[in-house]
């Protein structure tokens, strides 16, 4: 997964750039969203995608038309250029990492937190302000909630998770009774 996450990184920082320079910056993003909003909702039409036996081609001519006629010239040349290459699976997240790669040139960030508990409003505002100082970015918070992780949070911002939860301290604790047992014997 890393070489994929290294893959996409490399094509949404050159669109982003060319897309940047030519004034559609806002325009591409929306309209990879949209495409990865429609691959995401249809399974057949990721099947298709990720399928060797269907040819480039006419995975071109599917793409095009979800895009529709609308689309920006350089969000259909790099999702040609992806499938052309081989990387048709890899269309649909394209749109996540170009949000990510204009929100980071725009100074922002989005922190995925999850926590067993909703955050009030204080322990909000104190994470928000610890993440900015941390990044040097302006961070948004996309809250969840997960009753497994016991307590504590489990922060995932851009390629970094940051997992401060009581379940990950516990695992933690019995490795290393674990290994503190096996070197007494």
């Amino acid at each position: 997964m890393a070489g994929t996450t290294q893959v996409l990184q490399r094509y949404a920082n050159a669109l982003f750039q060319l897309a940047h320079e030519q004034g559609q910056a806002e325009a591409v993003g929306a309209q990879l969203d949209a495409l990865w909003e429609t691959i995401a909702g249809n399974e057949e039409l990721r099947m298709h995608l990720g399928s060797p036996r269907m040819p480039n081609a006419s995975k071109k001519t599917l793409l095009a038309g979800v895009m529709g006629d609308g689309v920006t010239d350089l969000a259909r040349r790099t999702v040609d250029l992806l499938v052309d290459r081989g990387r048709s699976a890899l269309v649909s997240d394209l749109g996540p990492v170009y949000r990510d790669v204009a929100m980071a040139a725009a100074g922002r960030a989005i922190a995925k937190v999850t926590s067993v508990q909703p955050l009030d409003d204080e322990q909000r505002s104190r994470l928000v302000a610890q993440l900015n100082q941390l990044t040097g970015k302006t961070v948004t918070l996309e809250e969840m909630t997960d009753a497994s992780l016991l307590g504590g949070v489990k922060i995932v911002l851009g390629s970094q998770m940051i997992d401060g939860s009581l379940r990950r301290r516990l695992e933690d604790l019995g490795e290393t009774l674990y290994r503190v047992q096996l070197g007494a014997d």
